[in-house]
Formats: C-alpha cells, structure tokens, sequence
C-alpha cells in the first residue's frame, strides 16, 4: 500500500489559506469601493457634460436641467458605506441633500436624488439625459479589472508570507 507523508510546507499552505479567509472581506470590500469610486467619477463627468438651461422657461416646457440642479447633484455625489447582506457586499452611489433651485412646492429646493432620477430616465418636464446608465455602461470594464487587480494583488500578499 502507497504511504503518504505531510510535511510542514502543508501545513503552512493550510495556514496561508485560513489567513485568506479572514483577509477575504476586507479585500472585497476594498475593491468593491475602487470600483464604484471609478463609475462615480464617470457620473461626476456625465453630470458635468450635461446640456444647461439658462434662458427662461415656461411652465409645461419640457427643459434641459439650471444650473443649481447640476451644482446640486455634483455637490450630493457620493459612495454610501458597504452593506452586508445574504453573502453579498454592496456599495450604493448616489445623491444625498437638495439643491438650490428653490420653489413653492420645495421651499428647500429640489431633492438631488430624484433631480437626478428625473433626469436620467426624463418626465413631462425635463428631457432625458441617461447620463448614469451611460457611465455604468462606459466604466463596467474598467471597474471590473480594477476589482480583480485588487483581489489578485492581496491574494499575492497573503500567499508570500
């Protein structure tokens, strides 16, 4: 009968695997963040490109956004905090706050969130402008090889120790 004899090289490679185990959320979450930070950026540029409504408009007229609408949404861009759940590790980018474009209806001024809803998808006031499906579809490969040289690179890391 073939004898088979475990040295203490496999028993460090054990050792190495159970270290990338712990490391493994921390490195999906890190490359998770690099990842949304490079379809944001995409976003801010789209929000930036945007075409701007200066002159006047009147009330029906379906309209490009004003300028406090853009300013609103570039200053509320941002990356939510990774969440957790059922396995799966989440970032959320969006809109947070108002803008200044204030009126009777949002003595506040217009949320930044559904301005840019509004705006992406388009309504009986306002033309559409896809511009976050645009970024999503533009950086997906980008963000994508991002992630994995992050992974790839703490995966070496933890595997030279």
């Amino acid at each position: 009968m073939a004898k088979f004899t475990v040295g203490k090289a496999m028993t460090d490679y054990i050792a190495l695997l159970g270290d990338l185990r712990y490391r493994a959320d921390g490195l999906a979450g890190k490359a998770i963040f690099e990842g949304a930070r490079i379809v944001a950026d995409q976003i801010h540029a789209n929000i930036q490109a945007l075409p701007v409504k200066t002159d006047n408009f009147r009330k029906g007229e379906v309209r490009d956004p004003v300028p406090a609408e853009i300013e609103g949404m570039l200053e509320g861009l941002g990356i939510a905090r990774k969440q957790t759940k059922n396995g799966f590790i989440n970032v959320k980018i969006g809109m947070d706050g108002y803008n200044n474009y204030v009126t009777e209806k949002y003595p506040k001024g217009h949320p930044n969130a559904m301005m840019a809803r509004t705006i992406n998808a388009g309504s009986t006031y306002m033309k559409r402008h896809p511009f976050i499906n645009q970024a999503v579809r533009a950086q997906k490969a980008n963000a994508e090889e991002a992630m994995k040289e992050i992974i790839e690179e703490g995966i070496n890391e933890t595997m030279q120790q």
